[in-house]
């Protein structure tokens, strides 16, 4: 059975969409909280199971068609964020991470490839111990720093890169990509609190280094 290429396309533009909101929306406007405390994969994935309940495979299936689509086509940027949407939907972030860190590297110039990465490792930081959280959310603002050299007009991956760094205790990384917003959305909706999260960053910043160690 041939993939619904349409169907996981759309999750991917959603993903897109999502990542968008939730990053600038419950992070920037609630007060750039350490602590996702809610799975992004969820706001997409509900209406998604319903769908395949009545009308589409079960997610395992479906993981079998995108695991076959992948191993016929491993250069594909749909089918490595294809197969990596699906498991992120299953709750297999360990392997959505697996998956999209080989396709970086057999897609090196696919913007959308380390920005999906970059989500993983958010939802992935949402539940462990501090020390790991800091590291995986360093690793989502490195994902996030590598997709804006790819799509530098996209002001939304400066946002995710910048609240990623934040996370991490990166205060120089989190305001280089903070400013990169601002330099494309000056006047933007979330500009406002973006602008107050940098001053509140230079007025402690030495507290919270990291950015090179």
């Amino acid at each position: 059975m041939m993939m619904n290429r349409k169907r996981l396309g759309r999750v991917m533009a959603v993903v897109a969409v999502v990542l968008a909101a939730f990053f600038l929306l419950s992070s920037v406007l609630m007060g750039f909280g350490t602590n996702v405390s809610y799975n992004l994969f969820d706001l997409i994935g509900g209406q998604n199971q319903t769908q395949q309940q009545d009308q589409g495979p079960s997610p395992q299936d479906a993981i079998e068609e995108a695991e076959k689509d992948l191993k016929n086509n491993p250069k594909d940027p749909d089918a490595i964020t294809d197969l990596a949407g699906v498991y992120a939907q299953n709750g297999q972030y360990e392997d959505a991470a697996r998956v999209l860190e080989d396709g970086r590297k057999e897609v090196p110039k696919d913007a959308e490839i380390p920005a999906l990465l970059g989500a993983v490792y958010q939802q992935q930081a949402a539940g462990v111990e501090p020390k790991e959280q800091t590291e995986l959310y360093g690793k989502a603002g490195d994902s996030f720093a590598a997709a804006t050299e790819r799509d530098p007009k996209n002001e939304d991956l400066f946002a995710q890169a910048g609240q990623s760094y934040d996370q991490a205790g990166e205060t120089a990384e989190a305001i280089k990509y903070y400013n990169g917003y601002l330099d494309l959305e000056p006047e933007g909706q979330d500009s406002g609190a973006i602008k107050e999260r940098i001053s509140t960053l230079l007025e402690g910043g030495e507290e919270t280094t990291g950015a090179g160690s």
